[in-house]
């Protein structure tokens, strides 16, 4: 059964019990409060609101492990790692024709997500990047248009605080977030929340050209993969989770899904990302599954 088939979402009537509603009616695209998980030994955390939260921003790597050009992607991330922290966020996606596999790349890291993010674009081709998902969804950027997408983000005031606890449970391979908002001023329309699962330290095969800034050997044989979007909780775009969020307002939701046992818990990392009516995000946050 596959991870989309598995998630924990709609856990038929149960949420009567929390809320005192006199039914539950399957949504293909509800608003949720809180899906209550079916193991018992774990308990929804309580949670206090933030006062206030730094604009945390994502940075998505369109990237293929055939793309020599998209390693000096990866260094401008993490030397914008080194210089703004936690602020920066990084989900590296392969896809395209050159995320292809043959002999020299035997390991297919595309995904389900990854290929609806890739088709997005309306223009595709790696190395693109996305920053917030500005100026639109649909819209990728050239590494030179970065830096100048970045630094408004920088100073910018969030809408909204995020806080998740993630609970992997390694005996029943099962993946428990919980993900906490507290908005800080009005969102008109409806909200998504995306729940992405990245992992790190994956070592493999990566082209890296001699001609690009900085230059590579040509194929580094143990290249070390980071923040590699491997598949989701929600799916590639959320769900809907509230609607004309209002300041002061909280929202919590609970997903659980099905481990991947290809994964390794230990560099994985869960990316919750929230999304507005226009589908650029608004906060997003990375939260180590096991710390």
């Amino acid at each position: 059964m596959s991870l989309k088939e598995n998630r924990i979402l709609l856990a038929s009537c149960a949420c009567f019990l929390l809320f005192g509603l006199n039914s539950c009616d399957k949504l293909d695209d509800p608003v949720i409060d809180v899906i209550p998980v079916q193991n018992p030994n774990l308990v929804t955390p309580e949670f206090d609101p933030l006062e206030t939260d730094m604009q945390r921003v994502l940075v998505e790597d369109f990237t293929a492990h055939q793309c020599g050009n998209c390693p000096p992607a990866a260094v401008k991330i993490e030397d914008w790692v080194q210089a703004h922290g936690e602020v920066i966020v990084p989900l590296a996606i392969h896809a395209g024709g050159l995320a292809d596999t043959n002999e020299d790349f035997p390991m297919d890291w595309t995904c389900e997500e990854g290929d609806a993010f890739w088709s997005d674009l309306s223009f595709q081709g790696n190395p693109l990047g996305r920053i917030n998902r500005l100026p639109s969804e649909n819209e990728g950027l050239f590494l030179s248009q970065w830096d100048a997408t970045l630094e408004p983000l920088l100073a910018a005031t969030p809408p909204a605080g995020l806080q998740s606890v993630v609970d992997y449970i390694a005996e029943d391979q099962e993946l428990v977030v919980h993900t906490h908002v507290t908005w800080f001023q009005d969102v008109d329309g409806p909200v998504r929340l995306a729940l992405l699962i990245a992992e790190s330290n994956i070592i493999a095969p990566q082209s890296w050209y001699d001609t690009v800034d900085p230059p590579g050997p040509g194929i580094v044989a143990d290249y070390n993969h980071k923040h590699l979007l491997r598949g989701s909780v929600t799916g590639a775009k959320g769900l809907v989770v509230t609607e004309d969020a209002g300041a002061g307002d909280e929202t919590v939701v609970t997903y659980a899904v099905d481990w991947n046992v290809n994964w390794n818990a230990d560099n994985a990392e869960v990316l919750a990302v929230l999304t507005n009516s226009e589908g650029h995000v608004i906060q997003v946050l990375s939260t180590a599954v096991s710390p």
